[in-house]
């Protein structure tokens, strides 16, 4: 009588723990909580960034409609009117432009890109609009090139300055400065008027920075989340520094073009 010996195959059993669907529903739930702190963090910014400007509308359309204005003051009225709905225009303009970037339904045209030149691009039309306080300029000639869309480049550094100079007087001192920092170029922009204790990288967050403090920065726009995506979409990041002056700067770092990647730098 022959017997015969079986083989048993090892096997690996995985017990999943007996909490785990109590902690994912934790998860879910606390995944909702952001999300309607999110919306009520839009609603907040939205309300807010309208509400000053309808109020002026309503206000001044009342008073060119009760005809009790002369002509100069009904061109007045007229002109606060037009910028009232500029800003509501400007607002609506940047949720959507910043919905289309962060759902990548923008198109970058990668090319080579100077930095240094964008930057001065940008000072030269600030100081049309505003030519005080003057910005200054501290940009290293021998950074290389990087690659990527000069329009939204641009554009980052644009809001980058504009927040800058928000609220500055004939005092305020504000800066660019270019540097290659580790295979990485850092473009910063320093003022003295930012304010840095209150606000913190959460900055230059969409609307997560009215979850907490939901009046601290209102007005500021959705120009820095812009910046940020921009940055972020070119393999880039940004940041913010303080200095003991109390003077800020806001930062975004882009790695250094791939040279045999480079296309040539056409005309925009």
């Amino acid at each position: 009588m022959t017997s015969k010996t079986h083989r048993l195959e090892a096997v690996t059993v995985r017990l999943a723990p007996v909490n785990s669907e109590r902690g994912e529903a934790l998860s879910h739930l606390a995944a909702l909580e952001h999300l309607n702190r999110m919306i009520a963090g839009f609603a907040s910014m939205v309300s807010h960034e309208t509400r000053s400007s309808l109020v002026g509308i309503q206000g001044w359309s009342e008073l060119i409609r009760d005809g009790v204005l002369s002509p100069e003051e009904i061109r007045s009225c007229a002109s606060d009117i037009f910028d009232g709905a500029q800003r509501i225009e400007k607002m609506i303009g940047q949720m959507v432009d910043l919905n289309h970037l962060e759902t990548r339904e923008v198109a970058l045209r990668k090319r080579k890109v100077d930095l240094n030149a964008i930057a001065t691009e940008v000072v030269a039309k600030h100081r049309l609009r505003q030519p005080v306080p003057p910005i200054g300029l501290q940009l290293d000639p021998a950074i290389p090139p990087i690659a990527g869309d000069p329009d939204r480049l641009a554009q980052a550094v644009d809001n980058f300055v504009t927040f800058a100079r928000r609220k500055v007087t004939a005092a305020t001192r504000v800066s660019i400065t270019t540097e290659l920092q580790n295979r990485r170029i850092r473009l910063g922009v320093r003022s003295d008027s930012m304010h840095a204790p209150t606000f913190d990288d959460w900055l230059f967050g969409r609307y997560e920075r009215y979850e907490k403090r939901p009046s601290s920065i209102m007005g500021a726009g959705l120009g820095l989340a812009i910046a940020r995506v921009i940055v972020e979409l070119h393999d880039g990041r940004v940041s913010v520094e303080r200095f003991p002056d109390e003077s800020a700067e806001l930062n975004l770092f882009i790695p250094v073009a791939d040279s045999t990647r480079l296309t040539p730098n056409l005309p925009r």
